[in-house]
C-alpha cells in the first residue's frame, strides 16, 4: 500500500491514534452524505488521518475535514453535541460482526469467469462453477499483482477449473467482499 501511495504521489504515514469504533467519525459521515457531501467529507477526514497524522477520532480532525467540504461547522458541532445517528452506527458494527460473520479483515474473491460468461459473483453467486482466487484482505501491492497475474494466465489459457471448497453453503471464515 505504501508503494501504491508513492507511485500515487501521497506519502501514507500510519502512526496515527486509531480506535476499534470511530463512532464521532461514523456519524460525521452519516450526516455530510445527508447533503450529499459524505465523498468530500472522508476524502478530507482521510487525508488528514492517513498522511497528516490528524487521527480520526479527534474532533478538531473531523470539524477540519467538514470545513474543506464545504459543509456547515457549526450545524455539524451542533449534530455532533446530540446522540443521533450513534444507534445506527452501533448497529452497523454489530452487524458486522452478528449479522455478516466478519470478526477480522475480510476475505476477497476475484471472479474468474471469463469475458464470455456473466459473472454473477463467484463461488458466493448463483451459477458460477469456475476458480477465482480468494485472498485475505489487505497486502501488498506485489501480493495482488501477482493474484490478477495467475487470473489473467488461466484467461488466455482457457482454463476454466471448479473448486468445490468454494461450493454453496460453505460459509468459510469471515465475510466476502466480491470484486
Amino acid at each position: 500500500m505504501l508503494r501504491l501511495a508513492q507511485k500515487a504521489g501521497t506519502t501514507l504515514d500510519y502512526q496515527v491514534e486509531t480506535q476499534w469504533q470511530p463512532v464521532e467519525a461514523q456519524r460525521a459521515l452519516l450526516w455530510a452524505s445527508r447533503f450529499g457531501l459524505g465523498e468530500e467529507f472522508v476524502n478530507a477526514l482521510n487525508v488528514r488521518h492517513f498522511t497528516q497524522r490528524k487521527s480520526a477520532v479527534h474532533r478538531s480532525t473531523i470539524l477540519e475535514a467538514a470545513e474543506e467540504a464545504s459543509l456547515d461547522v457549526n450545524a455539524l458541532v451542533t449534530f455532533l453535541d446530540t446522540d443521533e445517528l450513534a444507534d445506527v452506527v452501533w448497529k452497523s458494527y454489530g452487524d458486522t460482526i452478528k449479522k455478516h460473520g466478519i470478526h477480522a479483515i475480510p476475505w476477497l474473491y476475484f471472479n474468474n469467469d471469463g469475458p464470455s460468461l456473466t459473472s454473477d459473483g463467484g463461488p458466493y453467486g448463483g451459477g458460477a462453477r469456475h476458480e477465482g482466487e480468494l485472498h485475505q484482505g489487505s497486502g501488498p501491492v506485489d501480493t495482488f499483482y501477482a493474484l490478477f497475474l495467475r487470473l489473467m494466465e488461466r484467461e488466455t489459457k482457457g482454463e476454466v477449473r471448479w473448486h468445490p471448497s468454494m461450493a454453496h453453503g460453505d460459509d468459510g471464515d469471515g465475510g466476502a467482499c466480491m470484486l
